[in-house]
């Protein structure tokens, strides 16, 4: 799955979207793919854990001489977005994707995948021992509460699937659906930090339009969608489980 893999992870990449026909994805999609919005700010190099014994494969992390994908059930461990780097206390962090039962159970921090229950959790060093954050409560316990408006974008990145995006120039492939399209920001706002990211459809059938998404990011660390607005569409129909 080469090819498109790296694709895919290239313009989300720290989501890892397993599709149904893997036949299906090495005919139908890289045109598609290669036209999506790449610009995703990623931390490349997570240093403290390549330091203790993982090194980078491709866009993951190989960590198997730590134990640490058997350690914790991950499917793959990857860099997580380097907005996570506002968090307090600062920890390093990656993610770590987790096959679940089924979807109606909670097995993450934020669902991944389609037709697969894939969920996102995190591995956090702290000194030398590694701890697995595996639900949003753990996640809060450990960095909540939310101080600043950079804590509060680390906070939307971490708890959902959306990512930031600063270059707002209308990706090929693609046209604007809005009169006007922001970057990523976050300010302060009565009941906490209102925060401002980008998220797409990648499942099922369809134009897989990317939408400008706004949160209310409380104190306390809760994360709301307040709204969403479509901001680039294409023309191109596919189907991705």
């Amino acid at each position: 799955m080469g090819v498109i893999y790296k694709l895919v992870i290239s313009m989300f990449p720290h989501r890892y979207i397993l599709f149904g026909l893997i036949a299906l994805i090495f005919v139908c999609i890289p045109q598609y793919y290669a036209a999506l919005p790449s610009n995703a700010s990623i931390n490349i190099d997570s240093n403290a854990f390549i330091d203790s014994g993982c090194f980078a494969d491709g866009y993951g992390l190989d960590c198997s001489s730590l134990g640490l994908d058997q350690r914790f059930g991950c499917m793959q461990i990857s860099n997580a977005s380097s907005a996570l780097e506002n968090l307090s206390p600062l920890l390093p962090v990656v993610e770590c994707l987790f096959l679940g039962k089924d979807y109606s159970s909670q097995d993450g921090i934020v669902r991944e995948g389609c037709m697969m229950p894939l969920f996102r959790r995190y591995i956090a060093k702290q000194g030398d021992e590694f701890k697995l954050i595996s639900s949003k409560e753990e996640f809060l316990s450990i960095f909540a509460p939310v101080e600043t408006k950079e804590e509060a974008l680390a906070f939307a990145v971490a708890l959902t699937s959306s990512l930031p995006r600063y270059d707002t120039s209308v990706p090929e492939g693609y046209s604007s659906a809005a009169s006007s399209i922001e970057p990523t920001y976050a300010e302060e706002t009565e009941g906490g930090y209102k925060v401002h990211l980008f998220d797409s459809e990648l499942c099922g059938c369809g134009s897989h339009p990317y939408y400008a998404i706004e949160y209310l990011v409380t104190r306390a660390g809760n994360v709301t969608e307040l709204s969403r607005e479509k901001v680039y569409d294409s023309t191109i129909q596919i189907c991705v489980d």
